[in-house]
């Protein structure tokens, strides 16, 4: 479990890696943007809103704009990720929230949830902190999110590194469609889920190799290992590349709002 943690402490080191996989959704058709999908789920009026795990903010924006009343704060493990946020901001565990109980209207838990030592923990610490018949919302991947690119990277990491060594996917499989039901169903009485699903449609190699980059730190190697791994990935690229326009997959975002 502390090896995990490390993991994602130094992915999370600054803003870069996680803009690097955002920006994945650029290439999707439908169009979406999960910030739209967050927003339109939010209960009305609220006055305290806690994002945590807030990352970049980038949620924050658009929920400081749509309630202008309300004291929407960002809450990160990770200083790193919070240098550029506009305050209101906090340094903090997501299984030790320093709120009291029932004080807030909503938390977000957007896309963190699988990064989280305990994570039943943490769900029972935003279930502590929401005022009665207050809202979560958490997102997730589906189980078979991006299956064609992972597989693409497990082959090149395994090549180089052995069958039995940890793969960048494992991490997010900790808390997914297949089991975030349960774990949110453990501590709110209703567990809403919405999804929406597209084809990520690029038509060169960058976007992919940028996104195997940020998961550099998920990858328990040597530079010199790395950097073989990533050469097999572009020679796997270069010849899908040489026969067709696009490089094609499903990717698909899960909420849930939790009451």
């Amino acid at each position: 479990m502390a090896v995990a943690v490390e993991r994602a402490k130094g992915n999370y080191v600054h803003a870069g890696n996680l803009k690097s996989r955002a920006s994945l959704y650029d290439h999707r058709e439908p169009r979406i943007d999960p910030v739209d999908i967050a927003a339109g789920l939010m209960p009305a009026g609220p006055r305290l809103v806690l994002d945590i795990g807030c990352g970049y903010g980038r949620y924050l924006e658009r929920l400081r704009a749509d309630h202008p009343d309300a004291a929407v704060v960002g809450v990160d493990a990770a200083p790193g990720m919070l240098a550029r946020v506009e305050p209101p901001i906090m340094v903090a565990d997501a299984q030790a929230i320093p709120y009291p109980d029932g004080c807030a209207d909503a938390v977000l838990a957007m896309h963190m949830l699988y990064h989280v030592p305990d994570i039943a923990k943490a769900v029972a610490e935003f279930r502590r902190i929401l005022k009665p018949g207050g809202t979560l919302l958490v997102s997730t991947n589906a189980h078979d999110d991006m299956a064609e690119p992972y597989a693409m990277w497990a082959r090149a990491i395994r090549s180089v590194l052995g069958p039995d060594v940890f793969l960048p996917g494992d991490e997010v499989a900790k808390f997914d469609s297949a089991n975030a039901p349960a774990y949110l169903e453990a501590a709110f009485a209703s567990v809403e889920r919405f999804e929406e699903r597209g084809t990520v449609s690029v038509p060169e190699p960058g976007p992919l190799m940028d996104y195997l980059a940020s998961i550099r730190s998920y990858v328990d190697c040597d530079d010199a290992a790395f950097e073989r791994i990533v050469a097999t990935v572009e020679r796997e690229l270069d010849a899908h590349f040489a026969v067709h326009d696009r490089y094609e997959f499903e990717k698909a975002i899960v909420f849930y709002r939790c009451r």
